[in-house]
């Protein structure tokens, strides 16, 4: 039965035009603003209309929407949608050249409950005006449930009794020509479409065009999750066909833990994972760059393989959330395995932090100052890349949740294969830049380094930590610093005025903040005030 799928996947890869002789192109984007790496953001695309816009990844979505033949199929599941730029495209392709959308969201997560309707709000009102004007529009929206999720015992139980579920927390895409049953490009990744993917976030998508061998595997999985899965929002349910196809030699293999490994157990993704890291080689390397770092058997991995491979090098780099390992329950593995390699002795390993200190602010909630995750500028990557040479890439977080819980995926590359070392070298690229983008001292910052990243050491980063949170302990000076948002240039009078402070209050908070490093002097169209400085 194998030999038949791979036989197909190869027949209908020839036929569609995506064989392994044929021309087949894979590209992937960068968040925020198409990347830090020069060589990945000066990249442009070009329209249809013969406009060129820069390689973002809002933009290289758009790009592809844009290329479709009239009458296409377009089939996107997206763990959350709020760029509504890309679905006013969607809709305009549908209305204007009868492209076919199928939108499959995930219907766990509240705080997205606004998006999703803004999303049927939307359609649902670009369909009725096709149907006065007597036209086709073709726009069906589905989500994944909470009860689905947990009729098939994706949730857990927190110590105090609440009742979590997973998540459907992929972000991928299938096009179909008109007329033809076998799905001819793709794209998968660690982003939403979102402004914060496209502007803020460090993200990355990949897309495949003319290779049907792997868009069929994400056929399958758009096709699992929208029968067993889903519950209509917009439109008439009608089951996706699902057929069930095989890896084939020489293209990307994807691997889904939705899928089921036999009867009673879903697939496994961490084996893969923990199998990868193994195969660095004795004077190889290890690069990760991860957003979530908390499942120890993943960590234990790495550093099992970095005492096998003294000469070996691992570099881990970490979002900033990931540095405080206050809480046990959390998990967080970085500080961990950087410590068990100092107790065993091990000189290559390496871990840094991206870090931003105007992620620091007073939570009103809480009455205290913390770090505040939707101020941080993400490190949104999940990705391993071993020897250079193989790179996982995905949804996938190094997690519990994202092993247990929720519905994620992983593409494994092989730089043997047709350009997939070319992705390769693009991601180590952009890795390279992070890793090297070292935080400066304070007193070397004279304007706001807005975009530019920074990384810091795990030591410095936890003395950062500890000192930002008790310089905003100080009522005057989070009082000051919430008067600025990161667009903000103000004097020292609308500060003043804003606050409500005397000018000795104002003089000592924005001297405490600017030693700190969250704020700086400088003159903006020739007027001398204060910005974030990061």
């Amino acid at each position: 039965m194998k030999k038949h799928f791979i036989s197909l996947a190869l027949l209908f890869g020839l036929l569609s035009g995506g064989g392994a002789d044929a021309a087949e192109s894979i590209n992937i984007y960068y968040g925020p603003r198409g990347g830090f790496s020069k060589t990945n953001n000066a990249r442009v695309l070009r329209f249809s209309d013969d406009s060129s816009k820069p390689a973002t990844l809002a933009n290289a979505l758009i790009h592809f929407i844009d290329q479709l033949e009239p009458g296409s199929t377009a089939k996107i599941c997206m763990y959350s949608m709020s760029d509504y730029a890309s679905l006013d495209a969607m809709i305009k392709a549908a209305e204007s050249r009868q492209i076919k959308f199928l939108l499959l969201l995930d219907g766990v997560s509240t705080w997205a409950q606004a998006s999703r309707d803004r999303i049927v709000k939307n359609v649902k009102a670009a369909a009725e005006r096709a149907m006065a004007e007597n036209r086709p529009f073709d726009f069906k929206i589905a989500a994944v449930s909470t009860a689905a999720m947990k009729r098939n015992g994706r949730e857990a139980k927190l110590e105090d009794g609440t009742l979590i579920y997973g998540t459907m927390h992929e972000k991928f895409g299938v096009f179909y020509r008109p007329g033809n049953p076998v799905p001819h490009s793709c794209f998968n990744g660690s982003a939403n479409i979102s402004p914060t993917s496209d502007q803020i976030y460090a993200e990355n998508r990949v897309f495949f065009k003319e290779q049907p061998a792997v868009a069929r595997q994400f056929a399958e999985e758009f096709a699992r999750l929208w029968n067993e899965y889903s519950e209509m929002l917009l439109g008439d349910y009608i089951p996706e066909k699902y057929i069930e196809t095989t890896h084939v030699p020489g293209y990307a293999r994807i691997i889904f833990n939705s899928e089921p490994a036999n009867e009673l157990e879903l697939t496994r993704i961490d084996n893969e994972l923990i199998n990868l890291v193994r195969r660095v080689d004795a004077s190889g390397s290890l690069d990760l760059a991860m957003f979530s770092l908390t499942r120890i058997e993943l960590a234990e991995a790495i550093l099992r393989a970095a005492e096998r491979n003294p000469e070996a090098k691992f570099r881990l780099l970490l979002d900033h959330a990931q540095l405080d390992d206050a809480d046990p329950v959390e998990s967080k593995q970085g500080p961990w395995l950087e410590a068990k390699a100092a107790q065993l002795g091990l000189k290559n390993v390496q871990v840094r932090y991206r870090f931003r200190i105007n992620a620091y602010g007073f939570s009103s909630e809480e009455k205290k100052p913390i770090l505040l995750s939707y101020l941080s500028l993400f490190l949104h990557h999940k990705n391993v890349t071993v020897n250079g040479r193989e790179m996982a890439i995905g949804s996938y977080n190094w997690s519990n949740s994202a092993e247990y819980l929720n519905f994620e995926n992983v593409m494994i590359f092989n730089g043997l294969y047709n350009q997939h070392q070319k992705l390769i070298d693009s991601f180590k690229a952009e890795f390279d830049t992070l890793w090297n983008s070292r935080m400066p001292a304070t007193h070397q910052v004279k304007a706001p380094r807005k975009g530019i990243p920074q990384t810091v050491t795990l030591s410095e980063g936890k003395e950062l930590h500890h000192r930002l949170l008790k310089t905003l302990a100080n009522e005057e000076n989070h009082k000051v610093l919430a008067t600025m948002d990161r667009e903000a240039h103000k004097t020292f009078a609308q500060i003043k005025e804003a606050t409500g402070l005397s000018d000795r209050q104002v003089k000592k908070a924005i001297q405490a903040l600017t030693k700190e490093g969250f704020i700086v002097n400088w003159v903006k169209d020739s007027v001398d005030g204060y910005s974030q400085a990061d």
